[in-house]
């Protein structure tokens, strides 16, 4: 039955996906994608069409796999817990499926002009081919944020047998769905544990907040859900039995001798409580889970009569709102950091130590270049990572923004074309200023374009380069950057000169963007910034308007002098 709590918990879910440009139409159907679909981020872009869909097309997802295109519509309901679902919607959207019958009912609806969202969607899943090809099935799915009335249900149970097949979801099902995905909530008892020492304690956020401290293992053997496993409800995983880790774990609680050593060479249990109170060794907690540390704290339950009071944990606590998201993060990451990864196996490289000591020596007083995880960086050091200025680098000096993304190859075939001998400590801080100058500007971009801004910003990197190369000073910032980067108050001069540069730059990216819609029917912008052929489109175009401004007089190009020899 549908309820306030249960359609406000699909509400806020589907509030998550309202980003850039999306209606609640799209936004639903990007929920629904991800929730029940189980696509990736980057597959739900590609499948919506964003605009308002015509001929009742909202979304259309091909799965090679399973020789299926499946078509999606989705209706938006101001007030669902009132709102019927009758039939002639979904009458209406049965008949679209006639388009995908085959390739020449797919050139009708080409034919008799769509809007331009639902072309560049057929084109982006490559449908005509497939249907033209007859290698998979159609099948149809209605969302709605109404309730099937009778005709509604009785025209489903009527296309049963019938082809295309239609599944429907209406607000009941779809609040199902998110109850059924919601993140799994904290133990609800409030805990108090005693900590060795009083704790350290940070505030992270607004909302957020952190302690760190040393607990004796036999108190927190007493947490609630241990046994059942309910404590580890927003673990990624619970226990997985006698591996060899918790054997060995087993074997070392059994030599007493071991105990006071624990502390050094365990990880240590994260916590997570909706509210968090400290005064002195004392730690409240209203609500708690535990998300890294379940093999240890469960190995640790069954070995309980051989704890002694010398055997502790290193015990973070952290307070996240429930309705934060912050604890996904947490979750994921505090349990991957185990994972070797080919940037963690060049850490150790001696053209990454020699780069990181010459930042260090060169420029450390504003910047620290992290190259493997959990480096402690100095007080009140801008902490930049080796992967972000090797998409720069990527980027800028070897002028291929598309491949910038594809972070698997920046420590692997292309770390030796990256990180060369002309790559120092000034090169590093450059493109650090052009990260903050891009940055700085990503509110003026279009919002489609906004909204995947992890992928544009290397593009409009790019473009801010090659604006550079159009003077002789900009040239020379790229060539030699310690010219202008080894003073303070020149330094500050290129930064507002580079953001400057940014937002005449993405200024005419956007004038580009709307000149090939207009021009251009088959332009899309969601993918013309993800290859070589559309970044040099969108070059030549900021290029032109470039030199045009700087011939009118208004000063376009780099022109900050290098410090005074």
């Amino acid at each position: 039955m549908l309820t306030e709590e249960r359609l406000s918990l699909l509400l806020d879910e589907v509030e998550v996906h309202r980003v850039g440009n999306r209606t609640e139409q799209a936004a639903l159907l990007a929920w629904f994608l991800e929730s029940v679909w189980r696509l990736d981020p980057e597959d739900v872009i590609s499948a919506i069409c964003d605009g308002p869909g015509d001929k009742g097309i909202d979304a259309i997802y091909v799965d090679d796999d399973a020789a299926e295109i499946t078509v999606f519509q989705s209706k938006w309901r101001k007030s669902p817990l009132t709102a019927s679902q009758g039939d002639a919607d979904l009458k209406q959207f049965v008949g679209a499926g006639g388009y995908f019958e085959g390739a020449s009912q797919l050139d009708a609806l080409l034919a008799s002009k769509p809007n331009d969202e639902l072309r560049k969607l057929l084109a982006r899943q490559n449908v005509r081919e497939i249907l033209e090809g007859e290698t998979h099935s159609v099948k149809m799915v209605f969302l709605t944020l109404g309730s099937l009335d009778s005709s509604g249900r009785d025209y489903v149970a009527s296309r049963a047998s019938l082809q295309p097949p239609l599944a429907v979801y209406d607000v009941e099902m779809l609040a199902d769905v998110a109850v059924q995905t919601q993140k799994p909530a904290l133990r609800s008892e409030e805990v108090v544990l005693t900590a060795l020492e009083p704790a350290i304690v940070r505030e992270l956020t607004d909302s957020e907040r952190m302690a760190v401290t040393l607990v004796q293992a036999s108190e927190l053997v007493t947490l609630p859900g241990i046994a059942d496993q309910t404590l580890f409800s927003q673990n990624v995983r619970y226990s997985v039995g006698k591996t060899l880790v918790n054997r060995q774990l087993a074997e070392t609680v059994g030599n007493a001798g071991e105990h006071r050593l624990f502390p050094a060479f365990h990880n240590g249990l994260t916590l997570l409580t909706e509210e968090l109170t400290v005064e002195g060794t004392s730690m409240k907690l209203r609500g708690v889970g535990v998300v890294n540390g379940c093999q240890s704290l469960t190995t640790l339950h069954a070995n309980a009569d051989k704890l002694t009071d010398g055997l502790a944990l290193l015990v973070k606590v952290v307070q996240v709102p429930s309705t934060s998201t912050v604890s996904d993060r947490i979750t994921q990451r505090s349990n991957n950091q185990n994972a070797v990864t080919l940037r963690d196996q060049r850490s150790n490289d001696k053209t990454t130590r020699a780069l990181q000591r010459d930042v260090s020596e060169k420029v450390g007083d504003q910047l620290f270049l992290a190259v493997k995880n959990g480096e402690k960086a100095p007080t009140g050091v801008t902490v930049v990572e080796n992967t972000t200025i090797a998409q720069l680098i990527m980027a800028t000096y070897l002028e291929e923004p598309w491949a910038a993304v594809r972070k698997i190859r920046l420590f692997d075939q292309d770390f030796r074309r990256i990180f060369t001998r002309s790559v120092g400590a000034y090169e590093v801080l450059l493109m650090h200023l052009v990260d903050l100058a891009v940055s700085a500007s990503r509110t003026d971009l279009r919002s489609d374009l906004a909204s995947s801004f992890a992928a544009v910003k290397f593009t409009v990197a790019y473009l801010v380069a090659c604006v550079l190369k159009e003077s002789e000073t900009g040239s020379g910032l790229l060539a030699t950057p310690q010219k202008w980067l080894s003073n303070a108050a020149v330094r500050a001069e290129v930064l507002v000169a580079l953001e400057t540069i940014s937002r005449e730059v993405i200024a005419s990216v956007n004038d580009f963007v709307e000149m090939q819609l207009a021009e251009n029917d088959d332009f899309d912008p969601k993918v013309a910034f993800k290859n070589q052929s559309g970044v040099t489109q969108v070059r030549l175009s900021v290029l032109n308007f470039a030199k045009s401004l700087n011939r009118r007089g208004q000063g376009y190009f780099f022109a900050v002098s290098p410090i005074a020899e």
